[in-house]
């Protein structure tokens, strides 16, 4: 039996940039497409990069052999060992490597440390290897690196169907290529297709294989979760419900077809009313195509860390509805809920709205088709974030209320939204004031703040303040509604607004509260 040699947290930090003179390159790749060479001079300088691809052409095929090379040193750079000192450690218990047809080191650590799979006592470490058997191997690298990886059946089905060869995608290599998709690491190879099965070059390697490290080292490819609580579920005639597992939020997927074999058809956020049972009403989009569907949950923390799943589906039977018989001459009105204020009780055409199902939001901020992710950096996001340009209330320095004007950058698709939900507080009976306003902030490459998308709003800041439960301030000093007017109250006309155009408040957040947030997605 081989030995899982296991890691600690990693310990070095990666040069993001080169700045200033250049050194000499330890391994350099030779005709390179130019886009790449600072995150190919990172990589070198990282030791991520074996002296193999070293004067190699640089849209050369990378071979298994190589592939091993990387992996192992993902693996010495996400732990506290050197490349050396852990081939030196490791040099008598890879002496028993089974693998006949090569002596390379790099391959019978790989081996050693349950990073290949093939047990036929053949590697062939020539054989040029494919994008999908690459990332396996990086894959297998953090996990064994003890960073942490979990993803939900759900979330991988997600990832990997968003792409049109997503349902090629071989099972051993399934979670690996959806991880790095979620992170991510890679968009795939254009035409929204993720190459599966395609050869992959020295160069797309080494930044594969930097992207990865990097995606770890800044927090972004690492979830808090360790032990992911089972959700158990039960499927009504009208509604489907679960066990509560003290998360923030669930996603809830509807699929037509059995075992995880196909994109969830709808999905739908809830948020957590507690420990106890959860239950979702059965959305119309899936009321209105009866026949047998499944469903799925999966719960999350304020972050978006996975926390709890199903794991698995449940058959739900959709019955047809009888039709509602409207007299003729007479319009069936929806149905608002009343206010005590003057908000208009109806909502512009075109813009977001409570209830809008969470495939909808989806669709709204990333396009028809796609799913959930991150931007690579502050360029891309910032090619999505427009400028706006509120009226608001505020106090001068007598006490008295006048009007002032905010400006603040949000994501193109919400602007329209935004502005209308500002109008609606300027026009409130409550005249809330607002000193301090932010929407879209870059937060690093490692934050899944949706303040990265342009998909949230902080208000008055330091008097909302973002605590733990027990009220030990992480950001800002207080809140202190009815006595600070800055504070926001739970039962607020901002609120209400928000509420109102599909936004959730981080005051009902269960993991911590931040009083000051208001986010799309609602994490």
């Amino acid at each position: 039996m081989r030995k899982r040699i296991a890691g600690c947290a990693a310990a070095m930090l990666l040069c993001t940039c080169l700045i200033g003179g250049s050194p000499a390159l330890a391994v350099e790749l030779q005709q390179t497409s130019g886009t790449t060479d600072k995150i190919l001079s990172a990589a070198d300088q990282a030791g991520l990069l074996p002296d193999s691809m070293d004067q190699q052409l640089a849209a050369q095929e990378l071979t298994k052999e190589q592939a091993c090379a990387l992996a192992v040193r993902l693996y010495a750079s996400l732990t506290d060992y050197s490349y050396e000192t852990l081939m030196q450690q490791n040099a008598e218990q890879r002496s028993i490597c089974p693998f006949t047809d090569t002596k390379n080191e790099d391959v019978r650590e790989a081996w050693l440390l349950e990073l290949t799979q093939e047990e036929d006592g053949m590697y062939h470490p020539k054989e040029a290897v494919t994008r999908q058997q690459l990332m396996a191997l990086l894959y297998r690298a953090i996990e064994a690196s003890g960073t942490g990886t979990a993803l939900s059946v759900n979330e991988t089905t997600e990832a990997l169907y968003s792409y049109a060869d997503g349902q090629y995608v071989p099972d051993w290599a399934a979670e690996a290529m959806a991880y790095f998709v979620r992170t991510g690491v890679t968009s795939g190879v254009g035409n929204h297709l993720l190459g599966v099965g395609e050869s992959i070059s020295m160069e797309q390697a080494a930044v594969l294989t930097y992207r990865a490290a990097a995606a770890v080292h800044t927090g972004r490819g690492v979830t808090s979760a360790t032990d992911i609580s089972t959700i158990s579920m039960h499927s009504g005639t009208s509604a489907v419900s679960w066990s509560g597992s003290g998360v923030d939020y669930y996603l809830v997927y509807f699929y037509q077809q059995d075992g995880f074999t196909g994109k969830a058809s709808y999905i739908e956020q809830v948020s957590a009313s507690g420990s106890g049972a959860e239950e979702l009403a059965i959305p119309e989009e899936v009321a209105d195509a009866p026949g047998i569907w499944y469903w799925s949950v999966d719960g999350f923390g304020s972050g978006g860390k996975l926390l709890a799943s199903s794991d698995s589906t449940a058959e739900l039977v959709v019955t047809a509805q009888p039709e509602i018989q409207v007299d003729s001459g007479i319009t069936a009105v929806p149905q608002m809920p009343t206010t005590e204020s003057i908000i208009s009780p109806t909502i512009p055409a075109g813009m977001t709205y409570a209830g809008e199902s969470y495939s909808d939001k989806v669709a709204r901020i990333f396009g028809a088709g796609s799913s959930y992710h991150l931007y690579s950096g502050a360029a891309e996001a910032e090619t999505h974030q427009v400028t706006i340009t509120v009226n608001v209330w505020d106090f001068d320095s007598n006490g008295n209320k006048v009007t002032r004007t905010r400006s603040f950058q949000i994501h193109e698709a919400l602007a329209s939204s935004v502005q209308q939900i500002f109008a609606e507080i300027y026009a409130g009976q409550e005249q809330f004031p607002i000193h301090t306003l932010g929407g879209y902030n870059w937060r690093g490459n490692g934050s899944t703040s949706e303040h990265c998308l342009g998909t949230a709003i902080d208000i008055n800041w330091d008097e909302n303040y973002m605590c733990t439960n027990g009220g030990r301030a992480l950001t800002g000093t207080h809140w202190s509604p009815g006595v600070d007017p800055y504070s926001i109250p739970a039962d607020s006309e901002v609120v209400r607004i928000f509420a109102k155009y599909g936004f959730g408040w981080g005051g009902t957040w269960n993991s911590k509260k931040d009083y000051m947030h208001f986010s799309y997605f609602g994490t």
